[in-house]
């Protein structure tokens, strides 16, 4: 009832309005002739936009016991306008069209036929064509608008009936125009049904044209802003129909934020994209399928591209097919921590750093791609040190627990297995060449890790911004000087501290014994020496040459000109690689950040890390305090110096058929590695030289144990 009310309230007030004009007009002109009837015809004028003038045209009204008056020429609309300019649209040929107005069509209606009559919305399409009808009456002429949401179909009609009956063209909501020139927004529906008939159904499908695609090519750089996201410009192309999106909430969400995973199946192929929530979810997603098909996508500045937590630095020009590969190599590793995670007590699943080793089938290939043949081979968790108290004698400890550091020990481990595969003659990733083994060429291993190692290529990449890949004596930063610096991790402690004076240097057992603290080259620093020496490290090198990562992906705090300068830079001087021993390199990997990264951990480290390599059936954890295996026993890893010992003089019996280094002690055997001896002597003159610091280096007691086989 208040409804009907409200609209009987709506026809008065405008007949006193409509009342109110024709005593204004004729208090302004007597009328001249004689006793005019009790009613009689005026003229109200109904709009027709000319180029020059306005003409009226004559319709009929009644008004009883009113005078009869002829009211003047009305100089402008009816329809109020924003800027009282009435513009006009013009098609290729010349011709004029219709009158444009800048007002919302379904106010135009409401103010010059307050009896209108809209209908309820219809359900035209379902799924994911989602669309609905709205039918507009006036004066028993019906019209109508279908769109994908109900108050852009209320529009269309609105726009159908003024266009029809008025003759005007509304720009409002700037509707696309088609070829000729005139917008969407007032073309008639094809189907003419008449609505009014079918009140009890449901459900109706008017005939109505596919909307026309923008004409973008893979060739054609896509801008995404403006208003519209990843999503909306992949329907656009190639039709919502070809575009199915699954969500599912990620399995192990940060402390106090959940994440959700959109996965899109697209032309065969499945997209993933992880967000806080669903919409930028789904927007990664769309954002790597666009790329997947050659599109080139820009990002507009400050448009959110759906990548959520903390923002990179920079922004490195990335090829769309080496991004989609870098992502493809964080989701296998990070799908593969969920599956290892299962299998470990709970309070030992936490982590703040996560590193994975991925292997990948080039397949004849000179680049990477993410529908390529790769395995994780290698997944490590941590980022503590050892605390001094528990330095042991005998190897059976591990010094450095941070996940990048651990992660070459499990290469190591598989390595020697597919040193036995290769003595076994079965598949192996391995081959001869010029008396020692080497990586197939075919096979590369790539390196991730979700976050930056510690050390020079973390510890300003929070406050530069710009990819400034300069030189140190050209760079005008005030802590320029600190740049490359080498830098240690410290025991009982978080970050990096720079190493001032060689003295700090000199670690002695028997001083760490009375309280000295522990001090261990950052993470930075190691994988700057991992990439001129190899992730073989000294042992294998007796029968094996040097390994390489191919790639190296970051998650958090990537920047590409520091990750540059910690990880080859630094070295990347004249005469350094010319002095190496045959087959050593200063290896430049592709540095490639991830689209989407995890969120800032503020809760404490865990004291527990966890590795798993290639053929374990289940991850083995460990304590970061004393660097052994979380048992009664407290057990040495399979990862320590100790156990690799034995694996090395295993395998060196049975390819050298010698036993050259039975009873010798692990510091003898790693001294008679001559060319790798060399090579790292050289980079550590060369660090010194530059400037950059002395490395710090354990007491000599820890090397000097032997093993049985």
């Amino acid at each position: 009832s208040s409804g009907i009310n409200a609209e009987y309230g709506h026809k008065e007030q405008m007949a006193r309005k409509l009342k109110r004009r024709v005593r204004q007009y004729s208090d302004d002109e007597e009328n001249e002739d004689s006793s005019p009837p009790a009613s009689k015809r005026y003229k109200i004028p109904k709009i027709k936009h000319d180029q020059e003038t306005l003409e009226s045209e004559t319709v009929d009204a009644t008004v009883e016991d009113e005078p009869a008056v002829v009211p003047p020429p009305i100089v402008k609309p009816l329809v109020s306008l924003k800027d009282e300019k009435v513009k006009f649209w013009t098609e290729k040929t010349g011709s004029r069209v219709q009158g444009l107005v800048h007002k919302n069509p379904v106010s135009i209606v409401n103010e010059k036929y307050p009896c209108a009559e809209w209908s309820d919305s219809k359900v035209v399409e379902k799924g994911a064509n989602l669309k609905f009808t709205v039918s507009l009456r006036v004066n028993d002429e019906y019209f109508y608008g279908t769109a994908t949401n109900k108050k852009e179909a209320k529009r269309l009609a609105a726009a159908s009936c003024i266009s029809k009956r008025l003759g005007l063209v509304s720009d409002f909501g700037k509707p696309s125009q088609d070829k000729d020139g005139v917008p969407a927004a007032v073309n008639p529906p094809a189907d003419s049904t008449d609505y009014s008939q079918q009140q009890n159904e449901n459900v109706v499908t008017p005939k109505k044209p596919l909307p026309k695609k923008k004409a973008h090519t893979p060739q054609t750089p896509i801008s995404i802003g403006e208003g519209q996201s990843g999503g909306m410009l992949l329907n656009e192309i190639y039709g919502p129909t070809n575009c199915h999106y699954e969500f599912v909430e990620s399995p192990h969400p940060g402390k106090g934020q959940l994440t959700f995973t959109a996965k899109l199946t697209f032309c065969g192929n499945v997209f993933e994209g992880t967000s806080t929530n669903k919409k930028k979810a789904k927007q990664v997603c769309a954002m790597k399928a666009l790329a997947a098909q050659g599109y080139d996508v820009v990002l507009d500045e400050g448009i959110d591209p759906g990548t959520p937590q903390t923002p990179t630095t920079e922004a490195p020009t990335i090829k769309p097919h080496l991004q989609l590969f870098a992502d493809k190599v964080a989701s296998l590793a990070q799908n593969k921590f969920t599956e290892l995670s299962a299998h470990v007590e709970e309070h030992q699943k936490k982590k703040k750093v996560l590193a994975a080793a991925i292997l990948y089938n080039n397949v004849n290939e000179d680049t990477f791609r993410a529908d390529g043949d790769m395995e994780v081979i290698a997944l490590t968790t941590g980022t503590k040190v050892l605390c001094g108290e528990y330095l042991s004698a005998d190897g059976k400890a591990i010094n450095d627990s941070h996940a990048e550091i651990q992660i070459r020990r499990c290469i190591i481990r598989f390595l020697y297995g597919q040193l036995q595969a290769f003595r076994d003659k079965r598949c192996s990733v391995l081959e001869m060449k010029d008396g020692k083994y080497k990586l197939k060429d075919e096979f590369s291993l790539h390196l991730y890790i979700n976050t930056a190692p510690c050390g020079d290529s973390r510890i300003f990449s929070p406050k530069q911004e710009g990819d400034q890949a300069q030189v140190i004596d050209n760079d005008n930063h005030p802590n320029r000087i600190n740049r490359g610096q080498l830098r240690t991790k410290i025991e009982s402690g978080e970050g990096t501290i720079p190493i001032l004076s060689p003295n700090e240097a000199l670690l002695t057992w028997d001083g760490i014994l009375a309280g000295q603290r522990l001090r261990t080259m950052s993470c930075s620093d190691k994988l700057c020496r991992s990439n001129v020496l190899g992730l073989q490290g000294t042992l294998l090198s007796h029968f094996m040459s040097p390994v390489y990562y191919s790639s190296i992906i970051v998650g958090r705090l990537f920047s590409q000109s520091h990750l540059s300068r910690a990880i080859y830079r630094r070295l990347q001087v004249e005469g350094v690689e010319s002095q190496l021993p045959p087959g050593y390199k200063v290896n430049v990997p592709l540095l490639l950040p991830v689209t989407v990264v995890e969120p800032r951990s503020v809760s404490k480290a865990s004291g527990f890390c966890f590795n798993w390599t290639y053929g374990d059936t289940v991850p083995e954890a460990t304590r970061t305090v004393d660097g052994k295996i979380n048992d009664n026993n407290a057990s040495q890893s399979r990862i320590c110096k100790n156990s690799l010992f034995k694996l090395f003089l295993t395998e060196y019996k049975k390819l050298k058929e010698s036993d050259e280094f039975d009873g010798k002690t692990y510091c003898e055997a790693k001294n008679a590695a001559k060319e790798y001896t060399a090579a790292k002597m050289l980079i550590m003159d060369q660090f010194k030289k530059l400037g950059y610091g002395c490395w710090v280096k354990k007491p000599v007691e820890q090397n000097m144990f032997t093993v049985n086989t």
